[in-house]
C-alpha cells in the first residue's frame, strides 16, 4: 500500500465482478540476467528466492506427484527399459540417486552447492567469457551493466558462508525427512563434517550462455543419453534398496516470511548476499531482503484510515440501496497527493433473445431425479428459460454436442450415467449454448446451469 491506495465497489447484479479486470503483468527480471548477469541487490535476491522455490517446493512436488502417479520403482523401470517417455523421470529419478539418508549428507550436499554457486559459476562464466572479450562493435563484453564475477572460496568463519551451509542443510534435511537435533547445527559439528568432504573439481562446460535479454528460460528436452542414463541410476538404486517406499516420498516447503525460526529468510539472505559479493554488489541486510523476496509494501497509518472510510462511505450507500450511479471508485496518492474518483464499471448484460439475457452474476438451475436423461435436461432447460441448448459440457468433457458423431445417442442416457458423480455429489455445474438467432451465426453461451441430482427440497 505505502502513500497509495485503491478501492473498488463490488455489488452483485450491480457491478462488474473482481475477476472482470486484469492487474497488468508484473515486470519480469530477464532470464539472462538473473542466471548470469545481475547488477542489482534486486537480482540477486530473486535469483535465491527462484533457488529456495526450486530446490524445497517444485522439484518435492514432482518428485512426491510422479510416485503418486507411479508408486513403484520397478514398474516405472520396466516401462523405460521398454522405451516408454514418462514425463519427469529423468529428474525425478535424479533426486532419488542423489537423496541424502543422514544429517552429514544433507550437509555435504549443501557444501557442493555453496561450490555450484558461488565459485564453478563464476569460473564457468569466465571461461565462457574471458574479461578481455570484445562484442561485435568491438566494445568490451563485461561492461555496465554487465558485472564480472569472482569465484568465492567456502571458509566457515565466514558468518555468511556458514549461515549458507547450515540454512541450506536444514531446509534439505527438512525435505529429505531427515532429523537433526541443535547439537548437529552447532558450527563444532558442522565444521567435522566438512573437513571429510572432497567437493568436486570444476570442469569446464562448453554450453552457450544466453545473452539476449529478450529470451524466456527453456524448456528442458531429454537425449536418448539422459535417458540411458536415467534407466542406469535407477537400476542401482533399486539393486541398493535405496528405492523403497521410504525413499518416494518428500516434503514440499512452502515459502514462509514471518516465521524466522524456519531458516527460509536465513536461506535466502545468505544466498542472495553470498550471489552479490560475487558480482560487487552492495549487500542487503535480513529486513531487506524480507521485503523484497516477500513481497512486503509497508502499510501507512494515514493510507489505512483513508481506505477504511472510503469503504465506509459505500458500505452506507449499499444498506440504503443507492442506484448504480452513486457509487464511485477512488485511487489516491498521498505522497503527491492526488485523490481521484471514477463511476464504477456497471454489469455487463448478455442477449440470448430480445426478451432473454444474463449478467456474470446469473445462474439458472434445473432440478432432476436419478432416472433424470440428458433429453429431459434439455426439455427442462427449454420449458423453465424459454430457450433450447445446443450444447452441454460439464468441465472438459462435452455431454452433448449434436454435430459430434454419437451424441445423439447419448440423449436417452441418464445424467448420472454420463457424468458419473461421486456418492455424495450432490449437484455439478455445467457449460450450455444456445443457437444463434440468425443462421451462420456461432452459438451463443449462456450462464452456468446448475444441476441438482434430486428433486427441488430434497437436495
Amino acid at each position: 500500500m505505502g502513500t497509495k491506495g485503491h478501492t473498488e465497489v463490488i455489488v452483485p447484479h450491480l457491478t462488474e465482478s473482481y475477476n472482470s479486470h486484469r492487474d497488468p503483468p508484473e515486470e519480469e527480471i530477464p532470464f539472462c540476467t538473473l542466471k548470469s548477469f545481475p547488477a542489482l541487490i534486486e537480482h540477486t535476491i530473486q535469483w535465491a528466492r527462484d533457488k529456495f522455490e526450486s530446490a524445497f517446493f517444485h522439484k518435492p512436488s514432482q518428485y512426491n506427484k510422479f510416485w503418486q502417479t507411479y508408486p513403484s520403482a520397478e514398474e516405472v523401470l520396466q516401462r523405460m527399459q521398454t522405451g516408454e517417455t514418462l514425463e519427469g523421470s529423468f529428474q525425478v529419478v535424479k533426486l532419488l540417486c542423489r537423496r541424502p539418508k543422514n544429517w552429514a549428507q544433507c550437509v555435504e550436499l549443501a557444501r557442493i552447492k555453496f561450490e555450484k554457486y558461488f565459485h564453478h559459476k563464476a569460473i564457468q562464466l569466465l571461461h565462457s567469457f574471458p574479461l578481455d572479450t570484445t562484442l561485435k562493435d568491438g566494445s568490451l563484453f563485461w561492461q555496465s551493466p554487465k558485472r564480472p564475477p569472482s569465484p568465492l572460496h567456502c571458509d566457515c568463519n565466514d558468518p555468511l558462508h556458514f549461515s549458507f551451509i547450515v540454512n541450506a542443510a536444514k531446509l534439505f534435511a527438512v525435505t529429505y525427512n531427515i532429523p537433526y537435533s541443535e547439537k548437529d547445527v552447532t558450527k563444532e559439528a558442522i565444521l567435522k563434517i566438512l573437513s571429510h568432504i572432497t567437493v568436486p573439481e570444476f570442469r569446464p562446460s562448453e554450453k552457450i550462455i544466453e545473452t539476449d535479454e529478450n529470451v524466456k528460460k527453456p524448456e528442458h528436452s531429454l537425449s536418448s543419453e539422459d535417458e540411458r542414463i536415467a534407466i542406469d541410476q535407477l537400476t542401482a538404486a533399486i539393486t541398493s534398496h535405496s528405492a523403497t517406499r521410504e525413499y518416494l516420498q518428500m516434503t514440499a516447503i512452502t515459502f514462509e516470511k514471518d516465521d524466522d525460526s524456519n531458516g527460509h529468510i536465513d536461506f535466502i539472505t545468505s544466498a542472495s548476499n553470498l550471489r552479490a559479493r560475487m558480482y560487487n554488489i552492495e549487500p542487503a541486510d535480513r529486513l531487506k531482503t524480507k521485503r523484497i523476496a516477500g513481497r512486503i509494501i509497508p502499510a501507512i497509518a494515514t493510507s489505512t484510515a483513508t481506505v477504511s472510510g472510503l469503504v465506509a462511505l459505500e458500505l452506507i450507500k449499499v444498506i440504503g440501496n443507492y442506484t448504480y450511479e452513486a457509487y464511485k471508485d477512488c485511487f489516491f496518492n498521498l505522497a503527491i497527493p492526488v485523490i481521484v474518483f471514477s463511476e464504477t464499471s456497471e454489469v455487463r448484460r448478455i442477449k440470448i433473445r430480445n426478451d432473454i439475457s444474463f449478467t456474470i452474476w446469473d445462474r439458472w438451475t434445473i432440478y432432476g431425479k436419478e432416472e433424470f436423461t440428458l433429453s429431459d435436461f434439455i426439455d427442462a432447460v427449454r420449458v423453465k428459460y424459454r430457450v433450447e441448448p445446443t450444447m452441454v459440457v460439464h468441465g472438459v468433457k462435452m455431454l452433448y454436442v449434436p454435430v459430434m458423431p454419437g451424441h445423439n445417442k447419448r440423449l436417452k442416457l441418464t445424467m448420472h450415467k454420463l457424468v458419473k458423480p461421486s456418492v455424495d455429489k450432490k449437484y455439478i455445474d455445467l457449460t450450455v449454448s444456445f443457437p444463434p438467432e440468425s443462421d451462420g451465426d456461432e452459438d451463443l453461451p449462456g450462464p452456468p446451469v446448475r444441476y441438482y441430482f434430486c428433486q427441488e427440497g430434497q437436495q
